[in-house]
Protein backbone atom coordinates (compact mmCIF):
# COMPACT_ATOMS: atom_id res chain seq x y z
CA UNK A 1 0.00 0.00 0.00
CA UNK A 2 1.33 3.55 -0.41
CA UNK A 3 0.11 7.00 -1.25
CA UNK A 4 0.20 8.77 -4.17
CA UNK A 5 0.07 12.27 -3.31
CA UNK A 6 2.65 14.44 -5.37
CA UNK A 7 3.92 11.16 -7.54
CA UNK A 8 2.56 12.52 -11.20
CA UNK A 9 4.34 15.75 -12.50
CA UNK A 10 3.46 19.34 -11.71
CA UNK A 11 2.59 21.32 -14.62
CA UNK A 12 5.45 23.65 -12.85
CA UNK A 13 8.10 21.45 -14.22
CA UNK A 14 6.70 21.34 -17.64
CA UNK A 15 8.88 23.66 -20.00
CA UNK A 16 12.25 22.85 -17.56
CA UNK A 17 11.63 19.12 -18.37
CA UNK A 18 11.32 19.65 -22.16
CA UNK A 19 14.27 21.93 -22.15
CA UNK A 20 16.28 19.96 -19.81
CA UNK A 21 19.18 20.33 -21.52
CA UNK A 22 19.64 24.05 -21.48
CA UNK A 23 22.16 25.28 -18.47
CA UNK A 24 24.62 22.69 -19.22
CA UNK A 25 21.83 19.98 -18.65
CA UNK A 26 20.86 21.49 -15.10
CA UNK A 27 17.99 23.38 -16.06
CA UNK A 28 15.38 21.16 -13.83
CA UNK A 29 18.33 21.34 -10.91
CA UNK A 30 18.02 24.74 -11.10
CA UNK A 31 14.03 24.82 -11.34
CA UNK A 32 13.87 22.72 -8.40
CA UNK A 33 15.89 24.83 -5.99
CA UNK A 34 13.99 28.09 -7.01
CA UNK A 35 11.02 25.89 -6.45
CA UNK A 36 12.00 25.38 -2.58
CA UNK A 37 12.88 28.79 -2.48
CA UNK A 38 9.83 30.29 -3.71
CA UNK A 39 7.40 27.30 -2.16
CA UNK A 40 9.19 25.94 0.79
CA UNK A 41 11.32 28.95 2.58
CA UNK A 42 9.58 32.05 2.08
CA UNK A 43 5.78 30.41 3.09
CA UNK A 44 7.85 28.72 6.04
CA UNK A 45 8.99 32.31 7.03
CA UNK A 46 6.02 34.07 6.87
CA UNK A 47 4.14 31.38 9.09
CA UNK A 48 6.94 31.47 11.75
CA UNK A 49 6.14 35.20 11.83
CA UNK A 50 2.81 34.86 11.74
CA UNK A 51 2.64 32.44 14.79
CA UNK A 52 5.16 34.78 16.80
CA UNK A 53 2.91 37.64 16.44
CA UNK A 54 0.20 35.44 17.41
CA UNK A 55 1.93 34.08 20.23
CA UNK A 56 -0.40 31.65 21.68
CA UNK A 57 1.19 27.92 22.08
CA UNK A 58 -0.96 24.92 22.38
CA UNK A 59 0.75 22.97 24.50
CA UNK A 60 4.56 23.04 26.42
CA UNK A 61 6.56 19.58 25.21
CA UNK A 62 9.34 20.38 27.64
CA UNK A 63 11.09 17.98 29.30
CA UNK A 64 13.83 18.28 32.02
CA UNK A 65 16.46 16.58 29.46
CA UNK A 66 15.75 19.46 26.91
CA UNK A 67 17.30 21.62 29.74
CA UNK A 68 19.64 19.54 31.55
CA UNK A 69 21.29 18.88 27.34
CA UNK A 70 24.33 21.09 27.61
CA UNK A 71 24.77 23.97 25.18
CA UNK A 72 27.44 23.95 22.72
CA UNK A 73 27.89 27.05 21.01
CA UNK A 74 29.89 25.51 18.25
CA UNK A 75 27.48 22.96 16.94
CA UNK A 76 25.66 25.60 15.10
CA UNK A 77 28.11 24.48 11.98
CA UNK A 78 26.52 21.25 11.92
CA UNK A 79 22.87 22.89 12.49
CA UNK A 80 23.48 25.05 9.35
CA UNK A 81 24.73 22.15 7.16
CA UNK A 82 21.23 21.38 6.73
CA UNK A 83 21.60 23.96 3.64
CA UNK A 84 24.04 22.20 1.52
CA UNK A 85 21.41 19.05 2.01
CA UNK A 86 19.20 20.72 -0.67
CA UNK A 87 21.40 21.28 -3.26
CA UNK A 88 22.63 17.73 -2.61
CA UNK A 89 19.63 16.20 -3.30
CA UNK A 90 19.12 18.40 -6.66
CA UNK A 91 22.04 17.95 -8.04
CA UNK A 92 23.12 14.44 -7.29
CA UNK A 93 19.44 12.82 -8.45
CA UNK A 94 20.69 13.10 -12.23
CA UNK A 95 22.67 9.95 -13.26
CA UNK A 96 19.70 8.64 -15.39
CA UNK A 97 16.36 9.66 -16.79
CA UNK A 98 14.90 7.37 -14.45
CA UNK A 99 16.34 9.46 -11.48
CA UNK A 100 15.69 12.98 -13.08
CA UNK A 101 11.98 11.77 -13.18
CA UNK A 102 12.08 10.40 -9.73
CA UNK A 103 14.12 13.71 -8.53
CA UNK A 104 11.33 16.02 -9.18
CA UNK A 105 8.87 13.57 -7.87
CA UNK A 106 10.72 13.54 -4.80
CA UNK A 107 10.71 17.39 -4.33
CA UNK A 108 6.88 17.75 -4.90
CA UNK A 109 6.79 15.25 -1.69
CA UNK A 110 9.20 17.43 0.27
CA UNK A 111 7.09 20.18 -0.69
CA UNK A 112 3.89 18.70 0.55
CA UNK A 113 5.54 17.87 3.68
CA UNK A 114 7.00 21.21 4.34
CA UNK A 115 3.15 22.39 3.98
CA UNK A 116 1.78 19.88 5.97
CA UNK A 117 4.67 21.14 8.73
CA UNK A 118 3.69 24.21 8.38
CA UNK A 119 -0.29 23.55 8.72
CA UNK A 120 0.95 22.26 12.24
CA UNK A 121 2.80 25.35 13.05
CA UNK A 122 -0.82 27.04 12.41
CA UNK A 123 -3.16 25.05 14.14
CA UNK A 124 -0.76 23.64 17.02
CA UNK A 125 1.97 26.37 17.51
CA UNK A 126 4.57 25.82 20.29
CA UNK A 127 6.96 28.11 21.39
CA UNK A 128 10.70 26.80 21.87
CA UNK A 129 11.44 28.25 25.04
CA UNK A 130 15.00 27.75 25.61
CA UNK A 131 16.89 30.34 24.39
CA UNK A 132 17.75 31.61 27.62
CA UNK A 133 20.03 28.64 28.36
CA UNK A 134 22.57 30.07 25.88
CA UNK A 135 25.24 32.01 27.21
CA UNK A 136 29.12 32.72 26.92
CA UNK A 137 29.06 33.96 23.55
CA UNK A 138 29.06 37.30 23.90
CA UNK A 139 32.12 38.31 22.34
CA UNK A 140 33.10 35.61 20.79
CA UNK A 141 32.91 34.35 16.95
CA UNK A 142 30.23 32.63 17.49
CA UNK A 143 27.64 35.76 18.77
CA UNK A 144 26.87 36.75 15.17
CA UNK A 145 25.87 33.19 13.67
CA UNK A 146 23.69 33.44 16.59
CA UNK A 147 22.38 36.79 15.74
CA UNK A 148 21.98 35.78 12.40
CA UNK A 149 20.09 32.37 13.06
CA UNK A 150 17.72 33.95 15.82
CA UNK A 151 16.80 37.28 13.57
CA UNK A 152 15.51 34.58 10.61
CA UNK A 153 13.71 31.83 12.99
CA UNK A 154 11.71 33.31 15.83
CA UNK A 155 11.29 30.28 18.56
CA UNK A 156 8.05 29.28 16.83
CA UNK A 157 9.29 27.07 14.29
CA UNK A 158 9.04 23.77 17.02
CA UNK A 159 7.22 20.39 16.24
CA UNK A 160 8.06 18.54 13.96
CA UNK A 161 11.43 20.35 13.20
CA UNK A 162 11.68 20.83 9.26
CA UNK A 163 15.23 20.77 10.32
CA UNK A 164 15.19 17.02 10.75
CA UNK A 165 12.67 16.13 8.69
CA UNK A 166 13.42 17.68 5.34
CA UNK A 167 17.42 16.37 5.92
CA UNK A 168 16.55 13.10 6.91
CA UNK A 169 14.41 12.81 3.22
CA UNK A 170 17.57 13.58 1.70
CA UNK A 171 19.84 11.03 3.31
CA UNK A 172 17.10 8.73 2.89
CA UNK A 173 16.58 10.13 -1.05
CA UNK A 174 20.61 9.71 -1.72
CA UNK A 175 21.30 6.77 0.06
CA UNK A 176 18.18 5.06 -2.32
CA UNK A 177 19.67 6.23 -5.49
CA UNK A 178 23.48 6.04 -4.66
CA UNK A 179 23.22 2.28 -2.13
CA UNK A 180 27.10 1.29 -0.74
CA UNK A 181 27.62 -1.29 -3.16
CA UNK A 182 31.49 -0.22 -3.13
CA UNK A 183 33.94 0.53 -0.77
CA UNK A 184 34.27 4.14 -1.55
CA UNK A 185 30.46 4.45 -1.17
CA UNK A 186 30.19 3.22 1.53
CA UNK A 187 32.76 5.34 3.39
CA UNK A 188 30.31 8.06 1.44
CA UNK A 189 27.42 6.83 3.22
CA UNK A 190 29.13 6.77 7.04
CA UNK A 191 30.20 10.20 6.44
CA UNK A 192 26.68 11.65 5.56
CA UNK A 193 25.26 9.69 8.25
CA UNK A 194 27.74 11.24 10.52
CA UNK A 195 26.86 14.40 9.58
CA UNK A 196 23.12 14.02 9.71
CA UNK A 197 23.66 12.22 13.29
CA UNK A 198 25.71 15.66 14.26
CA UNK A 199 22.92 18.03 12.26
CA UNK A 200 20.32 15.88 14.88
CA UNK A 201 21.99 16.56 18.08
CA UNK A 202 23.22 20.21 16.99
CA UNK A 203 19.50 21.16 16.93
CA UNK A 204 18.91 20.21 20.95
CA UNK A 205 22.46 21.30 22.10
CA UNK A 206 22.03 24.50 20.68
CA UNK A 207 18.29 25.21 22.64
CA UNK A 208 17.04 25.33 18.74
CA UNK A 209 14.68 22.13 19.30
CA UNK A 210 12.91 20.39 21.85
CA UNK A 211 13.56 16.37 22.00
CA UNK A 212 10.16 16.70 20.75
CA UNK A 213 10.49 18.20 18.13
CA UNK A 214 12.90 15.61 16.86
CA UNK A 215 11.09 12.27 17.67
CA UNK A 216 8.12 13.31 16.13
CA UNK A 217 10.37 14.91 13.17
CA UNK A 218 11.94 11.19 13.05
CA UNK A 219 8.98 9.65 12.99
CA UNK A 220 7.06 12.07 9.95
CA UNK A 221 10.27 11.89 7.79
CA UNK A 222 10.63 7.77 8.79
CA UNK A 223 6.79 6.56 7.91
CA UNK A 224 6.54 9.20 5.02
CA UNK A 225 9.53 7.73 3.88
CA UNK A 226 8.42 3.74 3.99
CA UNK A 227 4.66 4.32 3.04
CA UNK A 228 4.72 7.40 0.38
CA UNK A 229 7.87 8.22 -0.69
CA UNK A 230 9.79 5.08 -1.60
CA UNK A 231 6.81 3.42 -3.28
CA UNK A 232 6.12 6.21 -5.66
CA UNK A 233 10.15 6.39 -6.14
CA UNK A 234 9.91 2.73 -7.24
CA UNK A 235 6.72 3.34 -9.98
CA UNK A 236 8.74 5.38 -11.79
CA UNK A 237 11.32 2.86 -12.53
CA UNK A 238 8.20 1.27 -14.34
CA UNK A 239 7.23 1.87 -18.15
CA UNK A 240 3.65 2.75 -17.09
CA UNK A 241 4.75 4.93 -15.18
CA UNK A 242 7.65 6.57 -17.31
CA UNK A 243 4.94 7.14 -20.26
CA UNK A 244 2.66 8.41 -17.71
CA UNK A 245 4.93 10.91 -16.65
CA UNK A 246 6.36 11.97 -19.84
CA UNK A 247 2.82 12.05 -21.12
CA UNK A 248 2.10 14.22 -18.70
CA UNK A 249 5.10 16.95 -19.55
CA UNK A 250 4.02 16.89 -23.47
CA UNK A 251 0.86 17.90 -22.56
CA UNK A 252 0.20 21.15 -24.41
Amino acid sequence: MFLKWGSQPWMIWRSHWRNREMLGGRRVTFAILTAMALFAAIPYTLINRFASVRDWAAFDPTLQLDIDIPFLAWMILPYMTLYLYYPAAAWLGSKNEIMWRQNVVFHQMMLLTCWGVNVIFILLPVEIDLRHLIHGIEGTMWEPFYAAMHGIDTPWNSWPSLHIVQSMQVVLVLRYWYPPTTTRLRITHALLLIMWILLVISTMTIKQHYIWDVATAMLVAGLGWVYWMKPCLERLKTDEFIDKFDARMALD
